[in-house]
Formats: C-alpha cells, sequence, structure tokens
C-alpha cells in the first residue's frame, strides 16, 4: 500500500544485481509494527549479525525460497 512507488523503485534491481532475496508486503503498517516501531514502514534491510546467524539465516532462507514477484 505504498503510493511513491518510485522512491523504492530501485530495490529490487538492487537486490537482483547483488543476488539479495526480497519480498513485498500488502500493509506497511504491518512492515513497521513487525519492526517494532509505530510508523508505517516501506522497506526493511536486515543486515546479518554475529549474534543473531540462525534467526537471520531462518529469514533468509524463508524469502529466497518465495517466488520473485512479476
Amino acid at each position: 500500500d505504498f503510493q511513491a512507488i518510485d522512491v523504492i523503485s530501485h530495490i529490487p534491481v538492487m537486490c537482483e544485481d547483488s543476488k539479495i532475496p526480497y519480498a513485498y508486503v500488502p500493509s506497511k503498517v504491518d512492515l513497521g509494527a513487525s519492526s517494532l516501531t509505530k510508523r508505517p514502514t516501506s522497506i526493511v534491510l536486515i543486515k546479518k549479525h554475529e549474534d543473531i546467524t540462525e534467526p537471520y539465516e531462518e529469514c533468509y532462507d524463508s524469502i529466497k525460497a518465495l517466488p520473485l514477484p512479476i
């Protein structure tokens, strides 16, 4: 439900070029809530950290398993 799609339209191309999996979500409100913020969020980037390797790998593998958006 993001209105100014041109603001983030380059992100999928960058992700595909760098072989970084990505996914679209239907609601920026839900994305913000899952990021523990009260504000609607248009994009979330997750950086790998040595303290959370297992959850990161699970998230990475889950997103990578999704079909590419059309």
